[in-house]
């Protein structure tokens, strides 16, 4: 297995397992070529998610995103990213100061999970603002 597959594969079980410490159902998906959904799997607010783990040094987020809601077929999506930075005096990568994590999802997932944990009029969600879209 090479390096950056290891390093892969070691992101995403850890994604699953922080997801299952929390209460939630999680597990790895497996690699299936043309019919691949995604890397984990996880029933979110009784909603099928499917997170995209990525372990790198630089990341086109909006590609990236693009690429797993495409593959997740209309599902809910999420990008899991660990930025790894170059460290003088280790040999693997390590992660950026910061947030060692982030999680990227659409305008449209996003506000799925405040509206189901909120009082608010989702009438406010399909207003323009700006002149932007939700797409």
């Amino acid at each position: 297995m090479s390096k950056a597959k290891a390093q892969g594969t070691t992101h995403e079980s850890w994604i699953v397992k922080a997801l299952e410490a929390a209460g939630i159902i999680a597990r790895r998906l497996a690699e299936g070529g043309a019919d691949d959904e995604g890397d984990v799997e996880a029933d979110i607010n009784g909603e099928r998610w499917i997170l995209e783990g990525k372990a790198r040094q630089t990341l086109n987020v909006q590609a990236t995103l693009g690429k797993a809601r495409r593959k997740a077929g209309g599902l809910r999506v999420a990008v899991v990213w660990k930025r790894l930075v170059k460290v003088a005096g280790y040999q693997n990568r390590q992660p950026v100061e910061g947030e060692r994590m982030v999680v990227i999802l659409s305008w449209d997932d996003f506000m799925s999970l405040v509206l189901k944990h909120s009082d608010l009029d989702n009438t406010m969600y399909n207003t323009t603002i700006e002149g932007e879209q939700n797409d």
